[in-house]
């Protein structure tokens, strides 16, 4: 489905000015300096630090307090260092603001990356519905879950959700080398997108065959291989991921532990948890999602390769996710499941949309029925 630029662009505007309106006004009434650096993200925000300071990984020089401050926070190197845990691709993108804006960098970039997210899962529904119910959906979706309230917060799982809905909207588009090239940084984002690569690859060589899964293996080589090479100077190995090599205390002990081992949560109690926790559960932290559920079968039936990459990456990371010990170490909503959440768009835009056709048919219907009056009045006795 396509609908002209200008249409889609005002859309745009209208998404962003809302957005952003009632982002900065929430930021203003709550906003004290650093406070929005919350759980993981001062190690983010180190990270940055560090490569603008020291022009180096090793966060010794920033991270005060011993070990013992900072246990399951950081890696340790191949020879001692306390490298980052997290990826460091959302701290360089960051780098350009910090001399700029100082601190509060860390805070603009944020609220860049949700105002993004939202024109980007804009676009995605816009391949089956129309602008309006489009911009619905996103909106929607933004405001009907945990996602707005990531607006004050510097977070890595809001950005690594923004490039693989990025990597998503592009493969819908056809242009596999974006996708591909998109979902290898999604990747160097988030460690666990890895598993989500083969359904897109899919998703490719189904669309466009052998060539289309060439062209995005292709593009997503490059970003796949800064990070081995990353590892490889961190760790001594490109398969050695920071986050098999997390710095624990057992009795004093340097012990390393692997987040691997943490995907031992017995499957049906994350599933329940996941859904109806009272505080992370997505039926109270999310009820947007409820809208999804027939707008799912709505998005199928106009788009059905779409809907069903779309339902089949949201399945594959809640039940992912229901197996991962710490699920529920989110301050709000459950962090892990942004993009079940955001993939939940463009069916809600589809029941939008069903509604804007039944009232515009309405309407049209009231609108025949007064000509016909006119053109024939009754007659009186």
């Amino acid at each position: 489905m396509s609908f002209p630029a200008r249409s889609r662009a005002w859309w745009w505007g209208m998404i962003v000015a809302f957005l952003l309106g009632a982002v900065l006004t929430h930021i203003s009434l709550i906003y004290q300096p650093y406070s929005f650096l919350i759980g993981d993200c001062p190690y983010y925000a180190e990270t940055a630090i560090s490569l603008i300071l020291d022009h180096d990984l090793d966060l010794r020089n920033q991270l005060k307090g011993g070990i013992q401050a900072h246990e399951r926070q950081i890696s340790m190197g191949a020879s001692g260092e306390w490298y980052p845990k997290h990826p460091i691709l959302m701290p360089l993108l960051t780098l350009p603001l910090l001399p700029l804006f100082g601190m509060n960098a860390f805070l603009i970039f944020n609220v860049a990356v949700l105002v993004l997210l939202a024109v980007t899962l804009h676009e995605i529904a816009c391949l089956s519905v129309r602008p309006a119910a489009a911009a619905a959906g996103a909106l929607a979706t933004i405001f009907g879950s945990f996602l707005v309230l990531y607006d004050y917060n510097y977070s890595p799982d809001l950005f690594a959700c923004l490039l693989l809905m990025l990597s998503i909207l592009a493969l819908f588009k056809d242009r596999d080398a974006a996708s591909g090239f998109l979902m290898g940084l999604a990747v160097f984002a988030r460690t666990s997108n890895l598993f989500l690569m083969p359904l897109l690859l899919v998703y490719a060589a189904w669309r466009r065959k052998a060539r289309g899964a060439a062209i995005f293996c292709a593009a997503a080589a490059a970003p796949l291989l800064a990070q081995a090479c990353l590892n490889l100077m961190m760790f001594g190995s490109p398969l050695v991921s920071p986050y098999a090599r997390i710095i624990t205390l057992d009795a004093g002990r340097v012990v390393l532990h692997s987040h691997m081992s943490d995907f031992d949560n017995p499957l049906w109690e994350g599933i329940r948890g996941q859904l109806l926790d009272p505080e992370k559960g997505l039926v109270r932290t999310a009820p947007v999602l409820l809208l999804a559920v027939p707008g799912y079968l709505l998005w199928f039936l106009r788009s059905r390769e779409k809907a069903l990459l779309g339902f089949g990456v949201a399945e594959f990371l809640f039940l992912l996710f229901s197996r991962y010990l710490y699920w529920p170490t989110s301050h709000i909503g459950n962090r892990f499941l942004m993009p079940v959440v955001a993939l939940g768009a463009p069916a809600v835009a589809c029941v939008a949309d069903l509604l804007i056709e039944k009232v515009t048919a309405a309407r049209s219907h009231r609108t025949r029925g007064a000509a016909v009056l006119e053109v024939h009045p009754s007659e009186g006795p």
